[in-house]
């Protein structure tokens, strides 16, 4: 793996890559890890809107949290 560090401008969501690393302006796949000096602007959590909760009762969601528990220690526990 090839890796580089630089500080850039993102801008409409087109991060500017540095001249100095063209070998890298056309790559198939990267992996980007953008950390922000500015902590981004948060609205109160609606759990309603993140979850769908509208169409689902609390019991469906629930059993899908405790399925999904159940599923990560048993991939750990491997």
């Amino acid at each position: 793996m090839y890796a580089v560090e630089f500080e850039t401008t993102i801008k409409d969501g087109i991060v500017q890559i540095p001249k100095k690393y063209k070998s890298i302006y056309n790559q198939q796949k990267a992996q980007v890890f953008i950390i922000s000096p500015d902590k981004p602007k948060s609205k109160i959590f609606n759990p309603k809107e993140f979850f769908g909760v509208a169409n689902s009762s609390k019991e469906e969601i629930d059993t899908y949290l405790q399925n999904s528990r159940d599923e990560w220690e048993s991939s750990i526990e491997e």
